[in-house]
């Protein structure tokens, strides 16, 4: 069976597998806040506006799997896209974080206290313009505070950036970087629906060739059935990389 044959099949297989998995028991879901973990799925259409006349669009499932406490979160992304400039389909890179968060009370400031790791694994084809062709790994801390409807979540973290595993670019471009990430979520919640936004600072930035970049992502989303279903749309703009993506989201909470 080739590659695009297991891409077609990949999404059905993972709703299969993990919608039927064992509930949280949780009565009450309310995504709007980072610090809750849950199990879903999330399924996502993706655009991505790369530099130059460069595209990559295709799909990316969202799986994450949380301890029935809540405390601890895993989540794994799995992208499979269709590149333009090498009109080549594969896994992109694959990103897996982890959420340990030991602390919850949002009535009190601060509302959550945790720590998190976030990481890339170099899984999609550099040359075919899949991956980045190297590790990222972004160990940081988490925390929230909550005002009624309005609600922040700040993370600081360590940002390393390995080496490009590839020749085909000079050996100054494929060097390891050092750097750090400062970001918060702005969340403003609605009954059924919410929107956030989250300004990004990267220091050596992996995005922008080793400069500082500056970021900014944003979503809404709207639960279509209590608990259950969440739809929305995300946009993500790396503005000194010049690159910009855009998600069509399903979610199954189980």
């Amino acid at each position: 069976m080739d590659i695009k044959k297991i891409g077609l099949l990949l999404p059905i297989l993972f709703n299969l597998a993990f919608v039927k998995a064992i509930a949280q028991n949780i009565k009450h879901i309310d995504p709007s806040k980072p610090t809750n973990l849950y199990n879903r799925l999330s399924n996502n259409l993706e655009y991505n506006f790369l530099g130059g006349s460069k595209r990559t669009y295709g799909y990316r499932a969202n799986l994450v799997l949380a301890s029935a406490d809540q405390h601890h979160a895993l989540h794994i992304e799995i992208p499979l896209l269709y590149a333009t400039s090498s009109n080549k389909f594969g896994l992109g890179d694959l990103r897996v974080r982890y959420y340990w968060i030991p602390y919850k009370k949002y009535s009190k400031m601060p509302g959550a206290f945790g720590f998190i790791i976030d990481s890339y694994v170099p899984t999609g084809n550099f040359s075919d313009g899949l991956g980045r062709g190297r590790w990222i790994v972004a160990p940081g801390i988490t925390s929230a505070f909550v005002f009624g409807k309005f609600s922040t979540f700040p993370v600081i973290a360590y940002l390393y950036s390995g080496k490009i595993m590839s020749s085909k670019i000079s050996a100054s471009a494929r060097k390891a970087l050092n750097g750090y990430i400062i970001q918060s979520t702005f969340v403003y919640k609605f009954k059924k629906s919410y929107i956030d936004c989250t300004p990004i600072f990267m220091k050596n930035s992996y995005s922008n060739g080793g400069r500082n970049d500056f970021v900014v992502e944003s979503n809404f989303l709207y639960m279509l059935k209590p608990n259950k279903i969440q739809i929305g749309c995300f946009e993500r703009r790396y503005f000194l990389g010049s690159s910009t993506t855009l998600r069509g989201a399903l979610r199954i909470y189980f």
